[in-house]
């Protein structure tokens, strides 16, 4: 970990430290897990797609993760060591402005939609294939892609990379242009934090609980009639779709929920921080610094877990992923013993052409005498 001239005054304080060892410790903890298991849920939602429109938006929403993981927390462990990726030049500056923040607001209303999407199947089962299919999941992301596209479209002009002058040190730092100050500093905080955070918070928060109430009352009514009935007028079919359904909006409300748990104290924080007055010193500076950091992580392990929620809450994609191993594990055995084999051979003819040589000298040898 390298400190910079400017963080000379900083490295007194213990918040300050504590922020640093954060970002050291716990940024490639995530990064590792979250890498491996966005990978992992990519590939196994991707072959499920065409089974359910739900698999389309998660197998999207992995990607945009690992986006958000490597532009965002990547960066901020890489600057630990070396000048932080934005701030290296001007494109760069722009570019990762403009991914971070289209990353992580398309990653969130992904999580928006399959519980629009969820919502709409347990209310309203009977309409649910009429909305709730593969067509109109590929419209929605695409939606959704591109409208986060253009709303934050204006980083790639809004922003370039500035000198600035911190305890005596001159430093680039990537900022708002002059023209743009007042809507990257004053008013986009405020345009990210509804999208971000407040907007689908609240969103998933109604929607879960429509969710909640109506598979409490199923269940209720299921058990009513399991009373009432000798037999069951349901077909073989039903019932599976029935228990898939079943089992897909359960992963989805683990989901959603690590997402609510997860991000409410950067709500919290985006809140404070908005109506709370600057103190302006450096003690003031590294507690809030800290703060920050603490719920920034808590954010990006939200873009880490969703692979572990899936396993905890679907048997078949724990299945699917044991497959997956296998099947790697299988191919690699098989491409070893091929190699081996080969080399064997090859081993073998060297070593009956060195025979062979061998013979044929002791008979020109006999020949000679």
């Amino acid at each position: 970990m390298t400190i910079k001239a400017y963080e000379d005054s900083l490295m007194q304080y213990s918040d300050y430290i504590a922020h640093k060892q954060i970002l050291l410790v716990v940024s490639p903890i995530l990064l590792v897990i979250g890498t491996l298991g966005n990978v992992f849920s990519f590939f196994i939602l991707m072959n499920n797609a065409k089974k359910a429109s739900t698999y389309s938006y998660l197998s999207v929403l992995a990607l945009m993760d690992l986006i958000v993981l490597y532009i965002g927390l990547f960066r901020h462990w890489l600057g630990l060591f070396v000048l932080d990726i934005e701030d290296m030049n001007n494109v760069l500056c722009k570019i990762v402005k403009f991914l971070g923040y289209f990353s992580s607001d398309t990653s969130v209303w992904l999580i928006v939609a399959v519980t629009i999407e969820r919502t709409i199947v347990v209310m309203v089962p009977l309409k649910a294939p009429r909305f709730c299919n593969a067509r109109n999941a590929r419209i929605t992301i695409a939606t959704i892609i591109t409208f986060f596209f253009l709303v934050n479209f204006h980083f790639l002009w809004s922003v370039k990379l500035q000198e600035l002058s911190y305890n005596d040190t001159i430093i680039s730092k990537c900022q708002a242009k002059p023209q743009y100050s007042y809507l990257v500093e004053n008013i986009w905080p405020w345009v990210d934090a509804g999208i971000y955070s407040f907007v689908p918070f609240s969103v998933i928060i109604i929607l879960n609980g429509f969710i909640i109430q109506n598979v409490i009352s199923a269940k209720k009514a299921r058990d009513i009639l399991r009373q009432h009935s000798s037999f069951s007028s349901t077909g073989p079919k039903q019932r599976s779709q029935g228990e898939m359904n079943k089992k897909i909006t359960f992963m989805l409300l683990a989901v959603s929920i690590a997402f609510l748990v997860t991000t409410l104290p950067m709500v919290i924080v985006l809140i404070y921080t908005s109506f709370a007055e600057d103190a302006g010193d450096d003690y003031s500076l590294t507690k809030r610094m800290l703060i920050e950091t603490i719920a920034e992580m808590l954010m990006y392990t939200n873009h880490s877990i969703n692979f572990f929620l899936y396993c905890a809450t679907g048997k078949k994609f724990r299945n699917q992923f044991k497959s997956l191993i296998c099947c790697c594990s299988k191919k690699n055995f098989q491409r070893q013993s091929t190699v081996n084999f080969t080399e064997s051979y090859r081993l073998c003819k060297v070593n009956e052409t060195d025979m062979n040589r061998i013979h044929v000298q002791k008979e020109d040898d006999g020949v000679q005498l």
